[in-house]
């Protein structure tokens, strides 16, 4: 199966008080680590930034069309320019996501619009495959400007794949980065 891997780094870091997709952690900047985690499994990869800085790993970066309405915006943008059906989904400073993560998501694909991990903790949108069939949902929402990533998940036939055990053998694996006392370990 063809994927397309789209990172997500064009939020505002307005916490982090810095482009947390330059930030570094163990000599690597956090955009570095999501295209790693990404490579293995993904033939192409789209970075959603309007950040010209984001080109520096030679990947196609691709602004918001429509501004200010966070993840979703990104999302819709990058499917638009996605020549796969199936996309990968990653937050840049969701850096303990695993490769057999991936694939594990992968095999959850069917007859679906979205595979998406839940935990007791809650959901995780933002690590997660969407189809491009996706993008007429993704539109409706944008045009009432409801950005909330949940109601979007509501609208479309999203497969929901208890991920529990992968907590108990990545404990840090939903772990992200939002204020730079997050990066104490």
């Amino acid at each position: 199966m063809q994927i397309t891997g789209i990172i997500l780094a064009g939020g505002q870091s307005s916490r982090m008080g810095a482009d947390k997709a330059m930030i570094q952690n163990d000599g690597k900047t956090l955009l570095e680590i999501a295209i790693e985690i990404c490579k293995p499994d993904c033939n192409e990869i789209l970075i959603s930034s309007n950040n010209p800085v984001h080109k520096i790993f030679g990947y196609q970066i691709i602004p918001d069309e429509i501004k200010n309405c966070g993840p979703m915006g990104g999302i819709y943008s990058c499917l638009k320019q996605s020549e796969t059906d199936w996309n990968f989904v990653i937050s840049v400073d969701s850096i303990f996501v695993t490769s057999d993560f991936l694939e594990f998501l992968i095999s959850e694909t069917g007859v679906v619009d979205a595979v998406v991990p839940v935990h007791k903790n809650g959901k995780e949108p933002l690590i997660a495959l969407y189809h491009k069939n996706c993008l007429p949902a993704i539109q409706e929402k944008l045009d009432l400007k409801d950005y909330k990533m949940h109601h979007l998940l509501d609208s479309l036939h999203t497969r929901f794949v208890d991920v529990d055990g992968w907590i108990k053998k990545y404990p840090e694996i939903f772990r992200n980065f939002n204020r730079p006392e997050d990066f104490v370990f």
